[in-house]
């Protein structure tokens, strides 16, 4: 983790060294003016354009009023862009007065707090130690930082636009905002740029998966191409490493590091290493293909056709989709990546961190955590039909970056509903019609089926709403761990010299239950909010109503 902060130490030099990857986002507030003169003013404008940072400024005016003015440079310039610096981070049981002196030696006036198994729980900051424990008069030598800290602080990631981090800052008040990198490319980077000689000690970079060849193998082991292009690092449309990226992520030993390019899923990379033939009796013909990640092995799993689309209703909801490259589409909300089986394919992905926990905030808050309640509410009640829409960012969201509640009675902003128990069905319409609108905008429009899969699949209530509005039918796979016969069938792919469709010929998807259909009249009702949904999602977004 990291911090971007009016930097107080030169350009480029980190505050600290931790072995983390968070960042911290500060900006100066009313009561942190900082008093320049003109012409270092000028100089700071200058540099700022080079870079395509965003330049902030604050003065008081004749009136005594605090303003801030926020010129956009550039609008591409990401947060990453604003090269924040890393962060302090110290454990939850670490005493105030042991963070404070830290904090001094440092020159720093936060530190992230982290828990015992390095998970950001907090923020503990100078103004919580003013507000917190000098004005409550609590004794810094017994108090913990988990005592008084800011619990689960606003995070974005390195990719986020930069002016919408900073317009978050300004809107909710923060003086600092948590970035983590998303992305293998992006954490290369920041070793690269901040631990040089670490990186340069580093022989060969490996993902998990083609770690685990690669220890099977006794030799270095490439990744599959649907890994690689998770990586931001690789062409999705060449399988090839792209070197202007790698490059720009870890200069020009990066490729060489990589060791090789990816391959395709089912590729043959060799025979098992002889340690394991004399250690544990592996046969000595036994073939080690690429291993790959969970959602592109749920999707091998499924033996999806172009337009099928896998909708996992999990803790965090994710929805995978099998896109042909002609029709796929690019946007800045979805991720699109290489087929694990397919050359000419992409699997489009969207990822929503508020799934089924969000749903059972909303269950226990208006059905009195009763499923049967909930589902009551969710056949009996109307919501977006009769013009009441909310949005629940219940935990920071990524897909839109908001979080909060909103409520909207038609059209306009309300506290809350006139009848409370409409919230369960609004907040599963709200979620199933942000998968829709993104969908079509991915290239999705020629869907032909829905997959679900993930716990909330149980509820034949949930997947009926889905049904409806996506206006497909809903299948069920039964009895399986998706990711593990994902990769069992890629497995199995390595040992044949057929197609994976022709092998999967031999195998019709009998695990599928068709669970329900679509009732097209509601689809046609439910396409006539999209522009309206669409509209407030935006208006949040922007601000932060």
């Amino acid at each position: 983790m990291s911090v971007v902060s009016p930097n107080k130490n030169k350009p480029g030099r980190p505050s600290s060294s931790i072995s983390t990857s968070t960042t911290v986002v500060q900006s100066n507030t009313d009561s942190d003016m900082l008093s320049v003169s003109s012409r270092q003013r000028q100089s700071k404008k200058d540099e700022v354009k080079e870079k395509g940072f965003f330049f902030f400024e604050m003065f008081i005016n004749k009136k005594k009023k605090k303003r801030l003015f926020v010129k956009k440079l550039k609008t591409n310039c990401t947060v990453s862009a604003l090269r924040p610096a890393q962060a302090l981070t110290v454990r939850e049981t670490i005493l105030v007065i042991e963070a404070a002196q830290l904090m001094a030696a440092k020159r720093s006036d936060c530190v992230l707090v982290v828990d015992d198994e390095e998970h950001l729980s907090g923020i503990f900051t100078a103004k919580d130690l003013a507000y917190r424990v000098v004005a409550d008069n609590l004794d810094a030598r017994s108090t913990t930082v988990a005592d008084i800290m800011t619990k689960n602080p606003v995070c974005v990631t390195a990719d986020t636009s930069a002016q919408d981090a900073l317009n978050l800052m300004v809107s909710r008040g923060f003086r600092h905002l948590v970035t983590y990198e998303r992305f293998t490319g992006n954490q290369i980077a920041k070793i690269y740029s901040h631990n040089k000689k670490a990186y340069d000690e580093t022989v060969r970079i490996n993902l998990v998966s083609s770690l685990l060849a690669t220890l099977l193998l006794g030799s270095f082991g490439p990744m599959d191409a649907a890994e690689g292009s998770g990586t931001n690092m690789m062409n999705i449309n060449s399988h090839q490493w792209d070197r202007k990226l790698l490059e720009q992520c870890g200069g020009e030993s990066l490729y060489e590091k990589l060791y090789k390019e990816p391959v395709e899923g089912g590729t043959l990379l060799g025979n098992i290493s002889h340690y394991y033939v004399e250690r544990y009796g592996f046969h000595p013909e036994c073939r080690i293909m690429p291993f790959t990640g969970d959602n592109s092995a749920t999707l091998v799993s499924m033996n999806l056709s172009e337009g099928d689309c896998v909708v996992s209703l999990g803790t965090s909801d994710t929805v995978l989709v099998y896109l042909k490259k002609d029709a796929a589409e690019p946007t800045t909300e979805s991720h699109l990546m290489a087929h694990p089986t397919d050359p000419e394919g992409f699997m489009g992905m969207l990822c929503y961190k508020n799934g089924s926990l969000a749903r059972e905030f909303i269950r226990d808050s208006y059905a009195n955590g009763s499923w049967d309640e909930f589902n009551e509410y969710l056949n009996n009640k109307e919501a977006m039909q009769q013009g009441d829409i909310g949005f629940y960012y219940w935990m920071q969201e990524i897909i839109p970056f908001a979080k909060g509640i909103y409520r909207f009675e038609q059209g306009k902003a309300v506290k809350e509903f006139k009848d409370k128990a409409v919230n369960v069905k609004a907040i599963v319409e709200s979620q199933f019609m942000s998968m829709n609108v993104r969908l079509q905008r991915m290239g999705g429009d020629s869907m032909k089926r829905v997959l679900a899969s993930g716990g909330a699949a149980a509820n034949a209530n949930i997947l009926q709403l889905l049904s409806n509005i996506l206006g497909l039918p809903v299948y069920r796979q039964k009895g399986m761990n998706g990711a593990s016969l994902g990769g069992a069938l890629l497995a199995k792919f390595g040992t044949v010299t057929t197609s994976f469709e022709e092998m999967m010929a031999q195998y019709p998807s009998a695990g599928l239950e068709l669970i329900c259909s679509p009732d097209l009249e509601k689809t046609k009702q439910y396409a006539s909010y999209k522009k309206q949904f669409s509209n407030l999602e935006k208006d949040i977004v922007q601000n932060n109503l």
